[in-house]
């Protein structure tokens, strides 16, 4: 069995962050080991939310635990997303380096969460964005970023989808990390369409699929994208396949979270669709 660890945020109500993630890669067969980095009441889009940044030094003593029962040889993946604070990223770093010295084929997908919207810019402490610029996509074996991550990453202002593939280049160029850009948005090539991008060592891939009107747009997709892909990728997939199975998986979820008007993503509901995605949508090259 495969063994992914998630180290993220978590909610107590909805869905993000190991919330989204854990559920479907334990679907698709994978024994999950999550680490929360910050635990929520509830999504942050939620007036009354609380909660806390968790433990100083928690990931550090989590992984010296699991070395210490011979645990760190046996992770296939390694996935960090949303971090609560500066030293969190130091100890991810040093938990990836750890592990891949157990195991040299452990994968390392970041998710550099620094936001969703990109009229608003990000709103982290810049020490937060430094260790995701500077650190962890350098050791990062695939970066899942959206539209304004990438334009932060790139340190390109991303107007068109010239835009968005010269910054993929240029990070391409700069670090080993490959790129799956989650969203396009207003940079992609039709604004009627949900538009993402994989970017291998060799080639760029283009895939659409529909965009759904939310009048308010459930959180969590891109943990969900992330979450999958990195299951099917351990799972033997090649990156093509494994992109395009994550893009309808999260289609399926949404089209089904829209059918029943809910303000959080109808996992639940979808879990058929999640093992068996219907895989209307595939991938071009570019």
């Amino acid at each position: 069995m495969k063994r992914i660890l998630s180290i993220q945020s978590n909610v107590v109500y909805g869905y993000a962050g190991n919330k989204v993630a854990t559920f479907p890669m334990q679907l698709l067969g994978i024994e999950v080991m999550p680490i929360h980095t910050v635990q929520l009441s509830s999504n942050t889009v939620y007036q009354h939310y609380d909660g806390i940044v968790l433990g100083d030094k928690q990931i550090s003593r989590i992984i010296n635990s699991l070395e210490s029962i011979g645990i760190l040889g046996s992770i296939d993946a390694i996935i960090s997303g949303y971090i609560g604070c500066a030293e969190q990223g130091k100890e991810i770093y040093h938990a990836v380096k750890k592990i891949k010295q157990y195991n040299p084929q452990a994968i390392y997908v970041c998710d550099p969460v620094m936001g969703g919207d990109i009229s608003k810019g990000s709103s982290l402490p810049q020490n937060i964005i430094d260790f995701f610029s500077n650190h962890a996509i350098k050791l990062a074996d695939y970066i899942t970023p959206n539209l304004l991550e990438l334009q932060i990453l790139a340190q390109q202002t991303l107007h068109n989808f010239t835009d968005v593939i010269n910054a993929i280049e240029q990070l391409k160029a700069q670090n080993r990390a490959k790129i799956i850009v989650k969203n396009l948005q207003y940079a992609g090539k039709n604004s009627k369409e949900f538009e993402m991008i994989l970017a291998t060592e060799q080639k760029m891939y283009h895939l659409t699929r529909p965009l759904y009107d939310f009048t308010w747009r459930p959180l969590g997709v891109g943990d969900l994208i992330c979450a999958t892909f990195t299951a099917h990728l351990v799972n033997g997939k090649s990156e093509l396949e494994a992109f395009e199975l994550a893009a309808n998986i999260a289609n399926d979820v949404l089209d089904i979270t829209k059918q029943h008007n809910s303000l959080e993503l109808e996992m639940i509901k979808a879990q058929h669709y999640i093992k068996h995605p219907k895989m209307h949508y595939r991938a071009f090259p570019i």
